[in-house]
C-alpha cells in the first residue's frame, strides 16, 4: 500500500469538498436572461451569488433561493386562483408544488398604491395574501421612510410593522380607526400617523 499516494487522494478529496462548500449561493431567476428586470434583481441580489436561468442545466445540488423579478397583475390573478399562464409561471407553479419558496422582486399592482381605489388595492392585496400562503412571498430588501396601510383598523402591530420597514410616516385611509394603543406605539416609535 502507497501511503503517500493515499495521503495525497485524502488531501485531494477534501479540498475539493472545502472547494465545494465555499460555492456561491446559487439563485434561480425565473425569467428570460435578456429581460432588464433580471439584471436588475442580479444586481439587487450583488454579487457572490450564482445566477441561473429556467433553460439552464442547474447541475448537482440544491439552488437555494428561487426568484420572480416581476408578476405583473395577470400573473398574480391566474397564480393566485392556481392556475399557471406560459412556461415562466409554470415553472413557478412547480417549485411552489413542491414546496419550495418562491420570491417576487416586485409586484405590478403596488405601481399603482398612490392613484388606484381602496377596494382594488384590497383585491390586489388579498391575492398577495393568497401568494404567500402558498410560498410566493416579497422579497424586500429596501427600508422605506413611508408604509401605507389600506386598513379599516390600525393596530400596535401594523406600526410595529411599519417601525421594522424602517419607516417615520404610516399613512392610513381617511375612514380609518386607530387603536389608543397604536397611537401610543407610533409616538414611542416616531412615526407619524397621516390620513388620507
Amino acid at each position: 500500500m502507497d501511503v503517500e499516494a493515499l495521503v495525497k487522494a485524502i488531501a485531494a478529496e477534501v479540498l475539493k469538498q472545502v472547494g465545494e462548500e465555499s460555492e456561491a449561493p446559487r439563485v434561480l431567476i425565473i425569467g428570460e436572461k435578456t429581460c432588464p428586470k433580471c439584471r436588475a434583481a442580479e444586481k439587487q441580489l450583488g454579487k457572490g451569488h450564482t445566477f441561473l436561468y429556467p433553460d439552464e442545466d442547474p447541475g448537482p445540488g440544491e439552488t437555494l433561493r428561487r426568484i420572480v423579478p416581476y408578476l405583473s397583475i395577470r400573473h398574480m390573478a391566474d397564480m393566485a386562483a392556481g392556475r399557471a399562464d406560459g412556461p415562466l409561471m409554470e415553472k413557478v407553479l412547480a417549485a411552489l408544488l413542491a414546496g419550495q419558496p418562491v420570491e417576487v422582486v416586485a409586484y405590478e399592482y403596488k405601481r399603482y398604491a398612490d392613484t388606484a381605489p381602496e377596494g382594488l388595492m384590497r383585491l390586489f392585496e388579498g391575492q398577495e395574501a393568497a401568494l404567500a400562503s402558498f410560498g410566493l412571498s416579497p422579497m424586500d430588501t429596501t427600508k422605506r421612510d413611508t408604509v401605507r396601510i389600506r386598513k379599516p383598523l390600525v393596530t400596535e402591530a401594523d406600526v410595529a410593522g411599519a417601525g421594522e420597514q424602517g419607516a417615520t410616516e404610516l399613512r392610513l385611509p381617511a375612514d380609518a380607526q386607530v387603536t389608543p394603543l397604536a397611537v401610543e406605539s407610533a409616538r414611542d416609535l416616531g412615526i407619524t400617523l397621516t390620513r388620507g
